[in-house]
């Protein structure tokens, strides 16, 4: 595997996890957040198990590629609608959900790339 895809994928995997922790676990600035968007408190643990199942799904696409993809997709999916619930509330913080587009296309493309 390409040294490249490794890091941006292993620091994908991490960022998310993070992330997923914090949603898992409501911290608070994601509890106001997800409030500031029009999403459901009640169902954070859903985006919690989501963004983990990604990271796991990201780790393990190091060993499998296609896993990696899959994950890598799910996550362009994901934050394509984070970016765009905050663009229609008019939240002003939307740079984290576009870093993690970015990374998420950035991630799809070298595993899909160095692998065919």
């Amino acid at each position: 595997m390409n040294y490249v895809a490794l890091i941006v994928a292993g620091l994908l995997a991490a960022m998310i996890g993070g992330s997923a922790l914090a949603t898992l676990t409501r911290r608070q600035s994601i509890v106001d957040l997800a409030r500031e968007v029009g999403f459901p408190t009640e169902h954070l643990w859903v985006l919690g198990t989501v963004k983990l199942a990604a990271a796991a799904g990201l780790c393990l696409g190091l060993l499998w590629w296609p896993l990696g993809v899959a994950a890598a997709v799910g996550l362009i999916a994901y934050f394509t609608a984070a970016v765009d619930m905050h663009i229609r509330t008019r939240q002003r913080d939307v740079a984290a959900p576009i870093v993690f587009l970015v990374l998420a296309t950035v991630v799809s493309i070298l595993l899909v790339s160095v692998n065919t």
